[in-house]
């Protein structure tokens, strides 16, 4: 997945913690309560560190983008990651595709509307830039129970064959 960051925000996130994403989800859960996001806005940018911001969605609002990983952060917000190769423009041409999509609710579609309007409002706006970083995402798995293996059990010898090895290891000696 990528992500969109300016490379002072990476310089600023590496101090936090050399993971970028543990990082932004530290300074996330660090958060002061007065600085909470708009829990009534399905599509903002959230600064995480000094001017650097991630896109944050209402996830309970957006169900799915084409290429772009949807990445719980609390309650029912979550930033957007694009697929490794993927920039800006990817996440706009993801926006409109989806809201082509005839089986959108009407609360969907109005929220994709709107990412989309915001979308180019801060394309335009000459105080901001955008850059894709990495980011890795580590998901732990449900841990199966252990089911023990089979044993093999070798046939028992004869004694026929317990009397040849002896025979044979007398006659090399």
């Amino acid at each position: 997945m990528a992500l969109t960051l300016p490379e002072e925000v990476v310089r600023g996130l590496r101090r936090v913690h050399p993971d970028l994403a543990w990082a932004i989800v530290t300074l996330f859960e660090r958060r002061p309560p007065t600085v909470a996001i708009d829990p009534d806005s399905d599509a903002e940018l959230v600064t995480v560190a000094d001017r650097r911001s991630l896109i944050v969605v209402n996830r309970a609002v957006f169900k799915r983008l084409p290429g772009v990983s949807i990445i719980p952060l609390a309650g029912n917000r979550a930033f957007l990651a694009l697929e490794p190769g993927r920039g800006m423009a990817d996440l706009e041409l993801a926006v409109i595709d989806r809201l082509e999509d005839p089986s959108l609710s009407p609360r969907e579609r109005k929220a994709v509307k709107g990412l989309r309007s915001q979308l180019t409002r801060w394309r335009h706006d000459r105080a901001l830039r955008f850059h894709t970083r990495a980011i890795i995402v580590v998901e732990r798995v449900v841990e199966r129970p252990v089911r023990p293996r089979p044993r093999v059990q070798r046939p028992a010898s004869s004694e026929a064959e317990n009397a040849s090895d002896a025979n044979r290891s007398r006659t090399s000696e």
